[in-house]
C-alpha cells in the first residue's frame, strides 16, 4: 500500500512542480525585481550569505562571481531553477532508497538481499551527491534582493532543510559505522533507516510547501 501511495505522490508533485506558477524562484522574481544598477545587499540577509556574498564576504576577496548585483540576481535566478529540479531528481531518488531500505531492512529474502544491496548502495551515493550539489547551488547563490521576515513558505523551507539536511548528513556514517561495529549493527541500522526515512519525508513535504504554499 505504502509503495502506491509513494508513487501517487510523487507524481502528482512532479506534475505540480511543472505546471505550478507558486515557486520559489517565481515568488523571488515577483518581489525582486530589479531596475537600477545602484542595487545594495539586503540589511537582514542570511550569515552565510553575507560571508559568501557580502561586501567583505569570500567571493569578494577571491573576486569571485559577477560584477554587479543585477548580474548577481540574475546568477541567483538560474542558480535556484537548477537547485529547484535537482532536489525534485533527488526526492525520486530518494524515494526510491526509501522504499528499498525498508525491504532490506524488513525483508528475510536472501535473493531479494543479493539483488538490491548493492543496488542500493550505489543508489546511495548518487542521491547523496546530487542532494549536496543541491544544497550548494542554494547556499552559494547570491543574495535575494530582499528577504521577508514574515512567515512564509520561504521560512518552512529553511526549517524543513534543516531537517532532511541533518538526516542526509548522518546516514552514510551511520551505515558505515553500522558495518564496521557488529556488536552495534542493528541499533545503528535502525538509526540509518530512521534517519532515511526523516530525509524522504522532510524533503517531501518541503517540496509541496514550496509548491502550494505562498
Amino acid at each position: 500500500m505504502y509503495k502506491i501511495f509513494i508513487k501517487s505522490f510523487l507524481l502528482i508533485l512532479c506534475f505540480n512542480s511543472i505546471y505550478c506558477q507558486e515557486t520559489v524562484v517565481n515568488k523571488e522574481s515577483y518581489e525582486s525585481r530589479f531596475k537600477a544598477p545602484e542595487l545594495v545587499y539586503p540589511d537582514n540577509m542570511p550569515f552565510i550569505k553575507e560571508k559568501i556574498w557580502g561586501d567583505e564576504g569570500l567571493f569578494k576577496k577571491f573576486n569571485i562571481g559577477p560584477d554587479n548585483r543585477i548580474e548577481e540576481l540574475k546568477l541567483r535566478r538560474k542558480m535556484l531553477q537548477a537547485h529547484q529540479w535537482l532536489g525534485l531528481t533527488t526526492l525520486l531518488g530518494l524515494a526510491y532508497q526509501y522504499q528499498v531500505g525498508k525491504e532490506l531492512y524488513d525483508g528475510n529474502d536472501n535473493d531479494y538481499w543479493d539483488s538490491h544491496y548493492d543496488r542500493h548502495k550505489a543508489m546511495g551515493y548518487l542521491t547523496y551527491a546530487t542532494y549536496m550539489t543541491t544544497a550548494s547551488l542554494s547556499i552559494f547563490s547570491p543574495p535575494a534582493r530582499v528577504y521577508n521576515d514574515s512567515f512564509n513558505s520561504i521560512k518552512i523551507h529553511r526549517f524543513l532543510a534543516g531537517i532532511h539536511f541533518t538526516a542526509m548528513v548522518a546516514q552514510p556514517f551511520l551505515a558505515k559505522n553500522a558495518v564496521k561495529n557488529g556488536k552495534k549493527y542493528n541499533e545503528l541500522m535502525d538509526l540509518h533507516l530512521k534517519a532515511g526515512t526523516a530525509a524522504f519525508f522532510a524533503l517531501s513535504l518541503d517540496a509541496l510547501s514550496i509548491s502550494f504554499l505562498k
